[in-house]
């Protein structure tokens, strides 16, 4: 089946795989309309590959130079600058599949416009599904929209329970996340507080965004995906398991009420759930992934996380128990305590430290039970203001 695409977040990682998916089936996959941030060069190099429609770029100085470079290149894409360019992209006509790969609270608009629309989605970003909840499936089912989710967990958990016939044992079945432990995993107890960007982003099997890496150090970003789980799949916290599993071959694994178990095993390639998705109900082979062998496959090993390692996790399942807008606010604070770090303000245990001092803060704000999406996005900015100056 022939699918028209538009991609948000196109210059990132994320994007980049879904574009070599493209790549690997230029008859079957066309690129319509691409979004992006401030990388006008990289910008420049798709649209004179793919020839879009639509492209945009958020930074508006960016985009006028992307508009003048294309001249030449690329007469007929139309070039969009400014927050509305993703929107305009998510909602682009000509296309009935939307990549949402833009990270962060600023891919939501762009989310609820493609659910608006009733595209067929294919989410990567877990932070505006965990800031809207409820809202942007409600707002999906409204619209006729179809979201299928493209992080490799949420992606082999889609697939291991759309394989199978009875309804009860789906909707009964408890879900496990595996993780990798992130670039900190085996770093000393005692020294863990005191490590710096450049050795939280030396993850050992992913080649992701710096972010997403940090997120796997501290394994907020399996806390995060907990929390994504239990909208995708409607679980409560105690339904969802996390597992640790350092060699990234197993996916996750769903457990039936019968005793079975089931696993989805592949290579850690974010082409594989993306090839996946944009194929969906059908597959798009892949001949260049790597395949795990039976001398990888037998030394895979799996173990409980370690708390004190990784206290971020439980501050996840704790937000999500609280609910309102809790879940929302910790992502929040999770964005910017990352940001910080980042930037060097303060060593890898100050990460946890903000989250769990703006968790406190949100519980006694009054925004904790809210669940209007303006009292979410409310939540969400007051969260940020607090955890810049925890």
């Amino acid at each position: 089946m022939k699918r028209n695409i538009s991609i948000l977040g196109a210059t990132g990682s994320v994007g980049g795989a879904a574009l070599e998916v493209v790549r690997a089936h230029p008859r079957r996959f066309f690129i319509r309309a691409l979004a992006g941030g401030r990388d006008n060069k990289k910008m420049e190099k798709l649209c004179a590959e793919f020839h879009p429609s639509l492209a945009a770029l958020r930074d508006e100085a960016a985009a006028e130079r992307l508009k003048k470079s294309l001249r030449k290149s690329s007469p007929q894409t139309e070039v969009v600058g400014g927050e509305e360019g993703a929107v305009k992209v998510a909602a682009f006509s000509k296309s009935c599949t939307v990549v949402a790969a833009i990270a962060g609270a600023g891919g939501l608009p762009p989310l609820l416009t493609a659910a608006r629309a009733g595209k067929r989605i294919l989410l990567a970003n877990k932070e505006a599904l965990i800031l809207a909840g409820g809202i942007l499936e409600s707002e999906a089912r409204a619209g006729g929209a179809l979201i299928l989710p493209v992080d490799s967990e949420h992606c082999a958990i889609f697939e291991l329970l759309d394989s199978r016939p009875d309804g009860e044992m789906k909707t009964r079945a408890r879900l496990w996340l595996t993780a990798s432990g992130g670039a900190l995993r085996d770093a000393p107890l005692s020294t863990l507080n005191d490590a710096t960007p450049a050795q939280a982003l030396r993850h050992p099997t992913w080649k992701m965004g710096d972010k997403i890496t940090v997120d796997c150090a501290t394994m907020m970003n399996k806390g995060l995906e907990v929390m994504e789980a239990a909208v995708l799949f409607q679980r409560k916290p105690s339904d969802i398991g996390v597992v640790l599993h350092p060699q990234s071959i197993a996916h996750a694994l769903v457990e039936f009420g019968d005793g079975s178990m089931a696993a989805a095993l592949s290579a850690p390639d974010m082409r594989i759930p993306l090839a996946r998705m944009l194929a969906w109900p059908g597959r798009a082979a892949l001949p260049e992934v790597a395949r795990p062998g039976w001398a990888e496959l037998s030394a895979m090993t799996f173990s409980e996380p370690d708390p004190r390692r990784y206290p971020c996790l439980k501050l996840a399942y704790d937000a999500l128990s609280a609910g309102g807008a809790t879940p929302a606010a910790l992502s929040a604070a999770n964005e910017v305590a990352v940001a910080r770090f980042l930037r060097g303000e303060f060593n890898f245990g100050g990460i946890a430290r903000v989250n769990e001092k703006t968790m406190d803060h949100a519980a006694n704000s009054g925004f904790a039970r809210a669940r209007a999406l303006d009292d979410r996005l409310a939540a969400d900015a007051d969260a940020r203001r607090f955890a810049e100056a925890a």
